[in-house]
């Protein structure tokens, strides 16, 4: 794999994991976990954006000045969040929260924008990821806050499978249309016939497959209020979502198929 490769594939999972972290950081209130939860939502995010910083800089020093302004913007207000947040969300909080996305959306927009079919592909992979992972960590904070009602994690799983339907539907479509070639025996495209098929077989069943399946049986261990088995479960789907995303950006990034 060159380094272009590489470099695209952990500067896009490392985005996407912020940006999505981000977007979905006031879907449960702090009022009801305290603001410790959001505070490691937001160490994630921060961490994210430094290693994607980083990424970018030090093996493909190619970022502009309006992603130079985004990224320093975004590292500016998170540090700010993270030190001044308290369980109640101030007017400035939210000011800050609105500062960020608008800055989000346009570092990505200017990054993929050029390629509608990336940007597509950016946003399901985003918040699929991002979702999954921001469900886990609120499952582990049931163990700090216990009486914290499950109908949160709950709705996390009802917003996941809108976002997994929506990405599986446009994934298989280009199953169906882009890809078919790749599949035939004695095809030389992509990876060649059988790395073809593993590592498409590998999306679909681990990326597609496995969490669906889990988040089903996290569903049943919530409404059962079995919140401890389910952050387990949940453990699980963020890992099989890792590493489904991580096959299909590579496939995107080196064979255009947005899987």
């Amino acid at each position: 794999m060159s380094n272009s490769i590489t470099q695209i594939i952990t500067h896009t999972f490392l985005l996407s994991l912020a940006f999505g972290t981000q977007l979905f950081s006031p879907i449960v209130s702090t009022r009801l976990t305290g603001v410790g939860f959001y505070k490691l939502g937001n160490s994630i995010v921060l961490m994210s954006l430094i290693l994607a910083f980083g990424t970018a800089f030090f093996m493909d020093p190619g970022l502009d000045t309006f992603s130079y302004v985004c990224f320093g913007i975004l590292l500016l207000t998170n540090s700010l969040t993270s030190i001044f947040h308290k369980d109640f969300k101030s007017i400035l909080m939210w000011l800050l929260y609105i500062v960020q996305t608008i800055t989000f959306i346009s570092l990505v927009f200017h990054l993929y924008l050029p390629r509608p079919d990336w940007l597509m592909f950016f946003l399901y992979s985003s918040l699929l990821l991002s979702m999954s992972n921001f469900a886990m960590i609120l499952g582990h904070y049931y163990l700090v806050v216990p009486k914290l009602s499950e109908e949160p994690l709950i709705y996390c799983l009802y917003i996941f499978w809108a976002i997994f339907f929506l990405k599986l539907m446009a994934s298989l479509t280009v199953l169906l249309t882009t890809a078919t070639p790749y599949l035939i025996e004695g095809n030389e495209l992509g990876d060649g016939y059988t790395f073809n098929w593993l590592f498409i077989s590998m999306r679909y069943l681990w990326g597609y497959a496995a969490p669906l399946i889990l988040t089903f049986f996290t569903f049943r261990l919530c409404k059962l209020r079995s919140i401890q088995s389910a952050t387990g479960v949940l453990y699980i789907v963020e890992f099989f979502v890792i590493v489904g995303e991580l096959i299909s950006i590579y496939l995107m990034a080196k064979h255009g198929l947005a899987l």
